[in-house]
């Protein structure tokens, strides 16, 4: 019965024109403008990933550098830009049709504090395969130089020091599996600058891998609720904060 209800619920969603502009009815980003088939319904609604939402506006503050990676349509980017206000925020993002709609929402919101960048952050600069047969949400680099797509990719520390963007303050790193990568590539990064990182978790060897690294480098890791991690993450949503003893 519980599901016969949620799938009445949601027809009508299903009927709104995907090129609709509605106004997101709630949350971080309430009263931005999204377009409704750039993303799942959440969006626009103002209930995406409300728990993360929340946590990161405990941390973001006016003037900050924010790197938004992993950026999609831009739905965390929007939020971000209004909250950083005369800060900067770098959105990364390397699917052309995730970017068409990100330029659009930001033209739509008048946004001009963010710099979007179509390439992934990854390990090193180079070429990577990147999956086209998922959802907008879960395409993800494969390492394949033969796939049918192939994306620039570059390492954190890469464009801090050779390319010139300002440090971040500040990053949330959701890119379906890669966090491990874009971490390892990022390591000066972390140990000059000591930005408060976000990071979705994608599978247990990631769990490891990233808490690892980030406990390497002097981080403690925390879930969205506040409490402190202890041994390998639990959870799939994690923020790391610099250890003030290190």
């Amino acid at each position: 019965m519980s599901s016969l209800l949620g799938r009445g619920l949601r027809l009508p969603l299903r009927l709104l024109p995907k090129d609709l502009v509605m106004t997101i009815r709630g949350g971080a980003a309430r009263g931005m403008k999204w377009t409704v088939g750039s993303g799942n319904h959440a969006c626009w609604l103002g209930s995406y990933e409300a728990d993360k939402q929340r946590c990161l506006a405990r941390f973001v503050r006016p003037g900050m550098t924010i790197y938004d990676v992993g950026a999609q349509a831009g739905f965390f980017t929007l939020i971000f830009a209004r909250l950083a206000g005369a800060g900067r925020v770098y959105a990364f993002e390397p699917f052309a049709e995730n970017v068409r709609h990100l330029l659009a929402h930001l033209r739509m919101n008048r946004v001009a504090n963010v710099q979007v960048l179509q390439l992934a952050l990854a390990e090193h600069a180079g070429l990577s395969g990147f999956t086209v047969d998922k959802s907008r949400y879960e395409n993800l680099l494969t390492g394949e130089r033969d796939a049918t797509l192939l994306v620039p990719t570059l390492g954190l520390d890469e464009a801090v020091e050779r390319h010139g963007l300002a440090p971040p303050d500040l990053m949330k790193i959701d890119a379906e599996g890669a966090e491990s990568q874009i971490l390892a590539g990022g390591r000066r990064t972390l140990e000059r600058h000591r930005p408060i990182v976000f990071v979705a978790l994608h599978g247990e060897p990631h769990k490891q891998s990233c808490s690892q690294l980030l406990a390497s480098l002097g981080y403690r890791l925390f879930r969205l609720d506040g409490t402190p991690v202890v041994g390998s993450p639990d959870t799939d949503e994690v923020y790391a904060l610099p250890d003030a003893t290190r």
